[in-house]
């Protein structure tokens, strides 16, 4: 895989993260950008900025935790606050399962907080199902989405 790699689906562009955007973007959430690196199932994780006419969030794709299936891949995502709600989320989600898929992975995973029903829409517009929730021994509670990436164009 190349490291200059971009997806647009026309309105919404995945590019690579440069450091530099990556100490200025802040993503709210558990995830925080990290600089771009190669993706390969199993392997690192892999930043993309998203961009609609100017930077507005990140999307990864990370290999699963512990306990997942093989072909599995995390997708995790965060959006600047001025850019929510306009479906660059959704957008970004899909371009970055297409590119999980051509890459190998056979499942997407999206792990929401229970209380985010907006970061939950995001994954069921995107075409990811709800499986599920998970506790934490810390009393958070998470919905768990997943969205099978085989046999989709």
């Amino acid at each position: 895989m190349r490291d200059d790699v971009k997806l647009c689906d026309g309105v919404v562009t995945l590019s690579p993260l440069d450091p530099a955007e990556a100490a200025t973007t802040s993503a709210p959430g558990p995830t925080r950008p990290r600089p771009r690196r190669r993706w390969r199932a199993h392997g690192t994780g892999r930043t993309f900025a998203i961009r609609a006419g100017r930077l507005v969030g990140t999307v990864e794709l990370r290999p699963p935790a512990a306990g997942a299936a093989h072909g599995d891949v995390d997708l995790t995502y965060a959006l600047r606050p001025e850019a929510r709600g306009r479906g660059f989320a959704t957008r970004a989600v899909l371009l970055a399962c297409d590119h999980a898929r051509t890459e190998g992975a056979r499942r997407a995973v999206i792990v929401t907080a229970a209380d985010d029903p907006a970061a939950s829409a995001v994954a069921h517009r995107a075409g990811f199902v709800r499986r599920g929730q998970i506790s934490h021994a810390d009393g958070a509670v998470y919905d768990w989405h997943v969205k099978d990436l085989a046999g989709t164009d």
